[in-house]
């Protein structure tokens, strides 16, 4: 879009031409007055006013075709946006053919992106992202059970959505010119490698109770940057990359209340990794659902806060025992009371039972305890009813449940892992608005280690 330093250098090159030709004029007349008619200088003027006048038109019919050209860019990246959202939704829901659009939308949509303004490059950023994501949680996470022409599309696409970014991030002389669209291909890429391992070792499966670390989705050998000069990264500078892509796939999905900049404020004291996990091994896996104890004296669902839940859970009625841990300890998934979330659990396991692959994926936090006796827990901040309802359809067939034959679940887990405790404390307030203290990468996770607790919390 023009701005005023445009106009004001239109304006100096009108003056420059305009000066060109009066000295040119007045240069004629006194140098060669004796062979200048009346009838000359009047065609010179004519012309000269002429080439003035044509100028002044084709400045008007140009006045606006920069922002002409963004409104038209804009509506057809609004468009492009809409349909790929579209496919990857559907996506979601199991369609193969939705899931071969995707890359393909993204291809037209990154057509509109230099002549977009600012806020419609974001929106592209995020959609583009948001597609992805929605693949790697649908169909890139039974990637070993696809069809080999269906994967081999699919590597396809997103080959050719990194070399469409490429060409927008980079220059002639290989300079960066657009970094945020560099993590987003980045970001593309590590899904790819993430069906990639899945594809590998998926259709070997995981032994009882055992986990599998997949290390092949952060190996620069085979990931995007296999496409771009070898870089070095020092051990900070590699686990705040692997950040970013936890960050940019779970920027939708983690509903809890988080603050990533204080882990990457801590990098050094932490590790990303991805593992294959049975899910017979989540039994100690601590969910962020504490149980608590109404005015009535009946115990309730309650948030990390020991206050009532404001969701529908806040209805459940839980049949516990005198082992149930009680708030601030957080439930184990092994301990979950019956009743706790069960509409949403029930509604699951029909979603799972429907889905072709048994397979699931969670975020999980493995926080140190005590730094001396080395204890951990691992928490999941994200996935719990997916887990819950997975372990429900684990059951042996002698259980309560006759209404399903048991599957093995395997557990895909992003797995923030820390070396040494992650304890800063969160300010309330700030850019992100957050609603109150809380030390730690989540309220959960103070509140599980002991060392933060609500100032006001009710009994």
């Amino acid at each position: 879009m023009k701005d005023y330093r445009d106009s004001k250098r239109d304006l100096k090159i009108s003056f420059l031409f305009f000066l060109v030709a009066s000295s040119i004029l007045i240069s004629a007349v006194i140098f060669d007055a004796s062979n200048w008619t009346y009838t000359d200088l009047a065609n010179f003027l004519i012309s000269v006013i002429l080439s003035a006048y044509f100028l002044f038109l084709a400045q008007r019919l140009n006045w606006r075709a920069e922002e002409r050209a963004e409104a038209v860019a804009n509506a057809d990246l609004i468009t492009s946006t809409g349909v790929l959202a579209m496919n990857s939704a559907r996506s979601l829901s199991g369609s193969e053919s939705a899931a071969l659009r995707v890359a393909a939308d993204a291809r037209a949509a990154l057509q509109h992106y230099p002549a977009a303004d600012q806020a419609r490059q974001e929106d592209l950023r995020a959609s583009v992202v948001n597609a992805y994501n929605d693949l790697a949680f649908s169909v890139f996470l039974r990637a070993d059970t696809l069809a080999r022409s269906v994967w081999a599309r699919l590597c396809e696409g997103t080959a050719d959505v990194i070399r469409e970014t490429d060409k927008l991030v980079f220059t002639r002389s290989k300079r960066i010119r657009d970094k945020k669209l560099m993590r987003v291909a980045d970001h593309i890429g590590f899904i790819e490698m993430l069906g990639r391992a899945l594809r590998k070792n998926g259709e070997g499966g995981v032994p009882e109770f055992e986990s599998l670390s997949l290390p092949a989705v952060w190996d620069p050998v085979t990931t995007i940057d296999s496409r771009r000069p070898p870089v070095r990264r020092s051990a900070w500078m590699e686990t705040t990359r692997r950040l970013d892509r936890f960050e940019m796939l779970y920027q939708d999905e983690l509903t809890v209340l988080h603050d990533w900049s204080t882990l990457r404020d801590n990098a050094d004291r932490i590790s990303c990794e991805v593992e294959l996990v049975d899910s017979a091994a989540t039994d100690a896996w601590l969910a962020p659902w504490f149980v608590g104890k109404g005015t009535n004296g009946i115990a309730r669902p309650v948030s990390v806060l020991n206050c009532e839940l404001e969701e529908r859970a806040k209805y459940d009625t839980l049949r516990i025992n005198a082992a149930t841990p009680r708030w601030p300890q957080a439930l184990k998934h092994a301990e979950i009371p019956e009743g706790m979330r069960a509409t949403s659990i029930d509604n699951l396991c029909q979603v799972l039972e429907a889905q072709p692959a048994p397979m699931i994926c969670v975020l999980a936090y493995e926080l140190c305890i005590e730094g001396h006796t080395g204890e951990k827990k691992r928490v999941v901040l994200d996935g719990n009813h997916r887990l819950a309802a997975a372990r429900r359809l684990s059951l042996t067939p002698g259980s309560s449940d006759s209404n399903h034959h048991p599957r093995e679940f395997k557990v895909l887990t992003f797995l923030i892992r820390e070396l040494r405790p992650v304890d800063s404390v969160v300010p309330a307030g700030g850019e992100r608005k957050h609603p109150y203290e809380w030390k730690g990468f989540t309220p959960d996770i103070g509140l599980i280690r002991g060392t933060w607790q609500p100032k006001q919390s009710t009994e």
